[in-house]
C-alpha cells in the first residue's frame, strides 16, 4: 500500500495527472459504424495523463484475437494536459463481419495495458455472402499472378441456404458450402456441373476455377466486392457485385445453344449468335444471316414468332449453317426467360434450357 501511494506521489510531482484524472477515449468511428476493410480506417480520440502521450490502437475479433495494431502519440501542451490523437489502421485479410476497436496507453514498465478506452463495436461493409450475384473479375493463375477473366466469358457465383452455384464460363456448376467463425468458408470436395464441350482456352480457365474453389478457406466482403482466400491467406478469387442487365437495353451474345437433340452445346462459333430486344421485336445475327422476329412477354413468359432472315450461305466457319438452324429453332421453342446479372436464359415449357446468353461487352 505504501509503495502504491509513493508511486502516485512520484507521478504527481513529476507532472503526471493523478490516476483518477487519467483517461483515453475513442471519438471516431462510433459504435456500430460500418467500415470498409479494404481501406485504411481513420481513428481519432483524446486522452489525459498518458505516459509520454503514447496511444496504441488495436482491432480484435469478438473473441479477443488481435487482427491489427498501430501506435501513435497524443498531442498536448504540457505533460499532464488533455490532448487529441489520431491515426489510421489497416486490417489484414480475411476480416470478420464484426470487429472490436480499442485504444490503450501502455505501461511505462511492462508495456502492457495501463489505461484502456471503452471498446467500440464496428461492422465491416458487406457482412454477408447470400442472395447476391458475384461476378468473377480475377483469379490466381498457375503462374502465381492474379489473372483477368477471359473477356468472352462470364464466371459468377450465388450463395443461398447452404448451396452455391453459377456459371463457370461454359458450364453451370453447383454444390453445398459451409461457413464458420472468422469468415471460414469451404466448398464441397466434389462440385457438380453440366458437361458441355468448351473451347480449349475457356475449358482451361474453367478447370482452374474449379481447382481454386476447392482451395478456398475464408472470405471477405467489401462494399461491392468479394475476396476468397486459400489456406495461406492469399487471395485467389476476386469478385464484384454483378449489376443486373435489362432485357431490352443490352446486346446479348449466345454462350450455349440447344441442338434439338437434348443437349445445350457451346463451341468456338456459339458467340456469333446474338440477339437484341426492343419494341416487341427481336433482332440479331444467327451466325451467318441476320434475322428479325416478333415477341410477346407476359410476366416471365415469352413467345417468339417465326424468324425472317437474310439469304446468305456461309461455308465458313465450319458448321455455322447447322448452328444457325439450331439457334433459330431454339428461339422458337422458348416459353420463359430469366435475367440474372449479365446473363439471360431462354427455356421451353418443360424448363429445358434453349439458349443462354451473356451481355456482349463493348
Amino acid at each position: 500500500m505504501k509503495a502504491f501511494i509513493l508511486a502516485i506521489l512520484i507521478m504527481s510531482n513529476s507532472g503526471y495527472a493523478a490516476a483518477s484524472d487519467r483517461y483515453i477515449q475513442i471519438d471516431t468511428p462510433s459504435e456500430n459504424d460500418s467500415v470498409d476493410p479494404a481501406k485504411a480506417i481513420p481513428v481519432s480520440g483524446s486522452g489525459k495523463g498518458l505516459f509520454e502521450g503514447n496511444v496504441v490502437v488495436r482491432i480484435e475479433d469478438l473473441e479477443g484475437r488481435m487482427l491489427a495494431q498501430v501506435a501513435t502519440t497524443m498531442r498536448r501542451d504540457d505533460i499532464a494536459a488533455e490532448g487529441p490523437w489520431q491515426t489510421q489502421i489497416t486490417l489484414s485479410n480475411p476480416v470478420p463481419a464484426e470487429i472490436r476497436l480499442i485504444a490503450f496507453s501502455p505501461s511505462p514498465k511492462e508495456g502492457d495495458t495501463a489505461i484502456t478506452s471503452n471498446p467500440v463495436l464496428l461492422k465491416t461493409t458487406g457482412s454477408g455472402l447470400e442472395n447476391i450475384d458475384w461476378k468473377l473479375q480475377r483469379y490466381l493463375g498457375e503462374s502465381g499472378e492474379m489473372t483477368l477473366v477471359l473477356p468472352e466469358t462470364t464466371v459468377d457465383v450465388q450463395f443461398s441456404n447452404g448451396q452455391f452455384g453459377g456459371g463457370a464460363g461454359c458450364n453451370r456448376y453447383f454444390g453445398p458450402y459451409t461457413t464458420g467463425e472468422n469468415n471460414r468458408l469451404t466448398f464441397a470436395p466434389e462440385i457438380g456441373s453440366t458437361q458441355m464441350a468448351c473451347p480449349p482456352a475457356i475449358a482451361r480457365q474453367e478447370q482452374r476455377y474449379f481447382a481454386l474453389l476447392s482451395l478456398v478457406s475464408a472470405w471477405q466482403r467489401g462494399a461491392d466486392s468479394l475476396l476468397l482466400f486459400g489456406n495461406d491467406r492469399q487471395a485467389i478469387l476476386k469478385y464484384a457485385v454483378a449489376k443486373p442487365a435489362g432485357l431490352d437495353d443490352s446486346l446479348w451474345q449466345a454462350t450455349g445453344i440447344n441442338n434439338g437433340r437434348g443437349g445445350v452445346v457451346s463451341s468456338k462459333t456459339t458467340h456469333l449468335a446474338t440477339a437484341s430486344f426492343a419494341n416487341n421485336k427481336i433482332a440479331g445475327n444467327a451466325g451467318c444471316n441476320n434475322f428479325t422476329a416478333s415477341y410477346d412477354i407476359k410476366g416471365n413468359h415469352i413467345t417468339i414468332g417465326r424468324a425472317v432472315t437474310t439469304r446468305k450461305h456461309c461455308a465458313e466457319p465450319n458448321g455455322i449453317m447447322e448452328q444457325e438452324q439450331q439457334y433459330l429453332q431454339a428461339l422458337a421453342r422458348a416459353r420463359t426467360y430469366m435475367l440474372k446479372a449479365d446473363r439471360l436464359e431462354l427455356r421451353d415449357e418443360h424448363g429445358s434450357l434453349q439458349v443462354s446468353y451473356r451481355v456482349q461487352e463493348n
